[in-house]
């Protein structure tokens, strides 16, 4: 019996895993075992009561303490990014703070020790100094022949990569958003295997963590797999659920969060206002899709009764985050919705690309409802992130510079659905790499392929 250990420690991860063909791959092997690995009882009470088969075992793992030479670590890992996104959230932290040597002494650092050689050295040393082996129990318990790593930002996950590499453990790491890699920090260790989304992402790999092309592997976005496959409700079932006739041309506008802005309520009584005037044309409904990662005040929702929104995900934490799941009716009412509907408006988000697989226009809000409101709280700030800006450059993602230049691209795109369609196809083949449905399936017997 072959066993492999899977990290689940947030919402992400279990999407792009469990809840695609990568789990049914592994689970066809009968001489295979999984481990999954979750940071609360919680997730795993949850997880256990869907994902139930006798060769799938469950442990609740503590987060590490941060100690000694680790801590030092940890630190390092922001310092040694150098992209216009970390430019960008030094200025943030700068604003919010208001301490201007502290900033620019961090450009400074930054500057000095974004390289190659530094890089080099500092993951030797992180490696061989940080003794902490909290994990070891589980490598002692279960003797894993894989272990497969679903977020190497996670410090989690850090440490079982350490782990494993100490055990001499076969290694895969995935990275599971499109991020993270030009906009959060350098990996700490490196596994013996990458697996990416697509060739952006192997090329910032390259970049900035200068990473060797050999041991990477792309293989698509698993959670997309179920929109190139779907069969979608009909339009008259979809519309029934929302109590709206089928003729109804939907606009759905997918907030932010609270973590980001304090702007999506004041968004979403703007699009609704215009839409009751008939700004945007004749039948036209507002639908709030708010993110599954965030948390929505009851007392927002009472002041608007009339408030047209689905609420997804299940929550194992008390406030914003990465630990957050959604089951396989949400994630197909989700498909049906972006099916069904006419426009998506949203701000910088990972929905766009969602939005394009649908080929259904997309438009990002580029105007403040809120001008005076710090850089940290400014929803449009986010267009200028490196990930982001290779998105805007196919056009395929129309920004909307002000209220009157939203109503605008509203009603363009309502009266010629397949404007800058061309964008949106550019747009989801750089980003999916792969249209076939089938990145789910490649990354598990990428996986079996390594055992």
């Amino acid at each position: 019996m072959k066993t492999i250990f899977i990290t689940i420690f947030e919402g992400v991860e279990s999407k792009n895993i469990l809840r695609t063909p990568v789990f049914e791959i592994l689970m066809k092997r009968k001489d295979i075992r999984l481990v999954l690995f979750t940071k609360n009882k919680k997730r795993l009470e949850y997880l256990k009561k869907e994902f139930n088969d006798p060769r799938v075992f469950y442990e609740v793992v503590e987060n590490p303490a941060v100690m000694g030479f680790d801590g030092l670590f940890r630190k390092f890992k922001y310092t040694l990014l150098r992209t216009e996104t970390t430019k960008l959230r030094r200025r943030m932290d700068y604003d919010m703070r208001g301490n201007y040597v502290s900033y620019q002494w961090s450009n400074v650092i930054n500057w000095l020790l974004a390289r190659p050689v530094v890089l080099a050295a500092v993951r030797f040393l992180d490696y061989r100094l940080v003794r902490d082996r909290v994990y070891a129990k589980y490598f002692a318990k279960y003797r894993p022949d894989l272990v497969f790593l679903a977020n190497l930002f996670d410090e989690r996950e850090v440490h079982f990569l350490r782990e494993a590499k100490k055990n001499k453990v076969k290694t895969i790491g995935f990275i599971n958003t499109w991020d993270r890699v030009s906009g959060r920090c350098i990996l700490r260790i490196v596994p013996d295997h990458l697996v990416v989304f697509n060739d952006l992402i192997k090329e910032d790999l390259m970049l900035y963590n200068n990473i060797n092309p050999d041991i990477i592997f792309t293989g698509g976005i698993p959670q997309y797999d179920q929109y190139f496959s779907l069969r979608p409700n009909t339009r008259e079932e979809y519309f029934r659920g929302l109590n709206l006739p089928a003729d109804t041309k939907l606009i759905v506008y997918s907030p932010i969060g609270s973590a980001f802005s304090n702007s999506d309520w004041d968004m979403m009584d703007l699009l609704n206002r215009l839409a009751e005037e008939g700004k945007f044309g004749n039948n036209i409904k507002i639908l709030v899709r708010f993110p599954p990662n965030d948390f929505i005040d009851p007392k927002d929702l009472n002041n608007r009764p009339k408030l047209l929104y689905t609420y997804p995900g299940t929550r194992f934490s008390e406030k914003r985050g990465v630990d957050w799941d959604m089951d396989f009716a949400e994630l197909k009412y989700l498909a049906d919705t972006l099916y069904h509907m006419s426009i998506l408006v949203c701000y910088a988000s990972s929905i766009s690309i969602d939005g394009s697989v649908f080929n259904k226009p997309v438009i990002n809000l580029n105007f403040e409802i809120r001008p005076h409101e710090a850089l940290c709280k400014s929803p449009t700030q986010f267009y200028a992130m490196a990930h982001y800006k290779k998105a805007l450059d196919h056009g395929g993602i129309r920004l909307a510079g002000s209220e009157e230049d939203l109503i605008g691209w509203v009603k363009k795109y309502l009266a010629d659905p397949m404007l800058d369609s061309a964008g949106r196809r550019k747009l989801v083949e750089s980003q999916c790499k792969f249209v076939d449905g089938k990145s789910g399936e490649r990354i598990g017997n990428f996986i079996l392929e390594n055992l």
